[in-house]
């Protein structure tokens, strides 16, 4: 009897890459290039190895949750997305686990906030709350109430107005 735990969460690595990319194309299709957090990621966010985390079975990919540097108005904040987990694998918590496993490394950084474009609903327990309308510009079109952080530091909210854009060198 096969005693291994059905998956094991870890940092994400550059060997995973492949495998992930197949992840994605089969939780998301082809649609998943017209999402406005692809449009981040095109504008120079720095995707976080050290953040990001992976969902393996028998050391297989089967999902992720990825980290990216940002800023927002200026401010360092983090984005996080994609999360996805191989339709195969769904119904199982694992998204849950991989966004718990992606904050808690999130914490200790100097990020003011985590940006998420998703639903309220399963978001909402990790501590992300609806962006106030008008206080964040996202590239492309992008529904107000998906939009939502988690504050990170104290004066998260007072800090954080303005375009989302590449990270700023913070040295």
């Amino acid at each position: 009897m096969d005693q291994a735990p059905a998956h094991v969460i870890a940092p994400e690595a550059p060997a995973h890459a492949a495998a992930l990319e197949r992840v994605l194309d089969r939780a998301f299709g082809p649609g998943r290039f017209a999402k406005t957090s692809e449009r981040v990621r095109e504008q120079g966010a720095r995707h976080r190895l050290d953040l990001s985390r992976v969902a393996l079975r028998r050391d297989a990919p089967i999902g992720l949750c990825r980290m990216h540097d940002i800023s927002v108005g200026g401010a360092p904040a983090l984005f996080l997305g994609p999360l996805a987990v191989d339709p195969a694998h769904q119904q199982a918590g694992l998204g849950a686990a991989l966004v718990e496993a992606a904050l808690t490394a999130a914490r200790i950084q100097p990020a003011r906030a985590v940006l998420a474009v998703g639903a309220a609903s399963f978001f909402a327990p990790f501590g992300f709350v609806p962006i106030p309308e008008g206080r964040v510009t996202m590239p492309g079109p992008v529904d107000p109430r998906r939009l939502l952080w988690l504050p990170l530091k104290h004066d998260a909210a007072e800090k954080l107005a303005g375009a989302v854009g590449p990270p700023m060198d913070l040295a």
